[in-house]
């Protein structure tokens, strides 16, 4: 089934944010085998119902063990909060999607 991360290339402080997309990827590299990442394009909505725009890198693998799979991607979601200054990060697996916050 196909896993999935979004992060932002940018932290909310205009800072980059290559390494914990490195670590991100190297973690999904290392449990499912490899990944394949590309840039995107991230929408959201604020509170004032204002529309912002960020660069993403989507990161995707592939599991075969779909409650493994979700832990993992949890935890790398975690790491990734822990080390920026996102409000949320997006993730999915088969088709399961969660925001972590």
């Amino acid at each position: 089934m196909k896993t999935e991360l979004v992060i932002p290339t940018l932290d909310n402080d205009g800072s980059d944010n290559a390494e914990i997309i490195r670590k991100s990827i190297a973690a999904m590299c290392q449990t499912f085998g490899g990944a394949t990442v590309y840039d995107a394009s991230g929408f959201w909505v604020n509170a004032d119902g204002r529309l912002y725009e960020d660069g993403v890198k989507v990161i995707v693998s592939a599991a075969t063990e779909e409650n493994a799979a979700l832990d993992l991607m949890r935890d790398i979601a975690r790491d990734v909060l822990d080390a920026t200054d996102q409000e949320a990060v997006f993730l999915a697996v088969g088709d399961k999607a969660e925001i972590i916050e």
